[in-house]
């Protein structure tokens, strides 16, 4: 489910290769910049947050590409938002959000582009929604999270997984923070932003969630 291919890398570059173009990056630094994503998100440690992550929010932005107002700045921000992740780090969005800003201006794309990047980056980081400007921030960060709504035996291999990402964590320990996560959303009016979306996961992930959390009690 959250593995990678030799397949599925084709159409990344196809679809880094459409973007690019589309905001008239720079040939050699996209390039450069491609290589760099793709070591970036083959990293051993990363269990969920890999290469399928980026391929599963790329094409649900196709799904949803009919109320996505600013394409180039939603696909970006799916590019970037996860490059820098280590779970020893506190602060990985804003790492990111950085690694995006250096990335787009080697790539020479024009600078109006960056804020918006980077500002849907950081949201990531709590996943809640501000004052922002940004229209297509709610379906962004929704799509993120989508993975909570899905069904019960996906949403159990996803808990593995990241799991697998914090393996050098304790489980008394782990069982506390991850806790506290999953309290947070759940105390929450709504999971997700977009009524659409809303719609079709809201009851299915609060059930994954509340299913995690007794799962928790037990674990050891």
């Amino acid at each position: 489910m959250f593995t990678h291919s030799p397949e599925n890398q084709s159409w990344l570059r196809a679809k880094w290769q459409t973007l690019v173009t589309s905001v008239s990056a720079d040939r050699a630094a996209s390039d450069a910049i491609w290589d760099e994503l793709i070591r970036h998100y083959s990293e051993p440690h990363r269990s969920y947050h890999n290469l399928s992550h980026i391929m599963v929010l790329l094409r649900s932005a196709e799904t949803h590409r009919h109320q996505i107002h600013r394409p180039e700045i939603v696909e970006f921000a799916i590019w970037f938002h996860d490059v820098i992740y280590d779970t020893h780090l506190k602060d990985n969005e804003r790492r990111s959000a950085e690694w995006a800003r250096r990335a787009m201006i080697a790539m020479q794309i024009d600078e109006y582009h960056i804020p918006p990047v980077m500002e849907c980056i950081i949201a990531t980081e709590r996943h809640e929604m501000t004052a922002s400007q940004i229209v297509d921030l709610p379906l962004f960060l929704d799509m993120d999270l989508a993975i909570l709504g899905t069904r019960e035996n996906v949403y159990k291999e996803y808990s593995e997984v990241i799991r697998a990402e914090y393996s050098w964590v304790p489980m008394s320990e782990y069982r506390i923070a991850r806790g506290k996560f999953l309290k947070r959303f759940l105390e929450r009016p709504s999971l997700f932003f977009t009524p659409e979306i809303s719609t079709a996961l809201e009851h299915q992930a609060r059930l994954n969630l509340e299913s995690e959390l007794r799962e928790l009690a037990f674990a050891n």
